[in-house]
């Protein structure tokens, strides 16, 4: 059904069938809980997610309008924007398989969309499957046109951390085992949100915000933008790499022409002055914007690969 416009509200029932380069436009006030899952059928997803949390309660912080309702297209890949409402999206194994550890996926898409199919749901099922609990993040978009694109994005993440941390045991993890993953815009977001910890970038507001929101551990894959404006030799102002980042792992491909091998190496040398446990690995060929799609190019059929062994490294692949 190319080109064919669905529109749906709470009261809408939704059949599960494909429907290739289709645009959704999510309606009505219910539009925080209808998500992505059940939206283009099995085509976008092999699986739904388990739960659903908002991340605020009340309002969110800051002055945040979208241009119209949320929308999720697909044309080669999921596209998700105009989020007014952030919101986690939770890929969980069996109890029985949770190894204790969690994670909270931020997808990448230039601050204009969210890629939330092979940067997102793609990936929380790869960690699933390895007994972590997995969440999308679904931040707030579009932010791009804003003076800081990566403010309101970055304030969500650290949200997030606390929310999942708040509720570990409701979770089934050990709130001193969750980390934080970024592809592309959503690795910029990752480490200006696991680099300013310590001062929240946001006002606290409730129990939730009284909780750390520092990532006990930092993926980093083909992080966008993270070099200062006009330079190769420094990384943006908001990064504040120090003794107290997390460890962290980045992946990166040297002919990637949107995210310079030269960022991600900026930030190894600083994950490494600081005395930071760190892995990079950059590789010739890839590109940008692969996520969980493999192909011939060396970068998407090793990193997995490379992530796994670090993870295992670490301790995270068993209770």
């Amino acid at each position: 059904m190319p080109g064919v416009l669905l529109e749906l509200s709470m009261n809408t029932a939704i059949k599960r069938q494909s429907f290739p380069n289709a645009t959704v436009l999510l309606c009505g006030p219910g539009l925080s809980i209808l998500l992505t899952l059940l939206l283009l059928g099995a085509d976008l997803h092999s699986a739904e997610p388990s739960r659903v949390w908002k991340l605020w309660e009340g309002k969110t912080p800051g002055d945040f309008t979208v241009p119209g309702p949320e929308s999720v297209t697909k044309r080669g890949i999921l596209r998700i924007t105009n989020i007014a409402e952030p919101r986690l999206e939770f890929y969980e194994p069996a109890a029985e398989k949770k190894n204790g550890a969690a994670v909270v996926i931020v997808p990448g898409g230039g601050f204009g969309m969210l890629a939330s199919g092979h940067e997102g749901s793609d990936l929380a099922e790869w960690f699933r499957d390895r007994g972590f609990v997995a969440a999308v993040l679904q931040h707030r978009c579009p932010t791009n046109k804003l003076a800081k694109p990566s403010e309101l994005p970055a304030q969500d993440t650290q949200r997030a951390i606390s929310l999942v941390r708040a509720k570990a045991a409701e979770l089934g993890v050990k709130p001193e085992r969750i980390g934080l993953f970024g592809f592309s815009a959503g690795g910029q977001v990752a480490l200006i949100a696991a680099t300013n910890d310590a001062q929240r970038l946001y006002p606290v507001e409730d129990e939730t915000d009284k909780v750390s929101c520092r990532p006990n551990f930092l993926m980093l894959c083909y992080p966008w933008k993270i070099l200062a404006d006009n330079s190769l030799t420094e990384l943006k102002p908001e990064i504040q790499i120090g003794p107290g980042t997390p460890p962290t792992f980045i992946a990166q491909a040297n002919d990637d022409a949107g995210s310079l091998a030269e960022g991600s190496a900026l930030a190894f040398l600083a994950l490494r002055k600081a005395k930071v446990s760190a892995e990079l690995h950059i590789y010739s060929t890839g590109g940008h914007g692969y996520g969980m799609r493999p192909n011939a190019t060396q970068a998407p059929g090793d990193w997995p690969g490379r992530a796994e062994l670090w993870l295992k490294a670490r301790g995270l692949l068993s209770p």
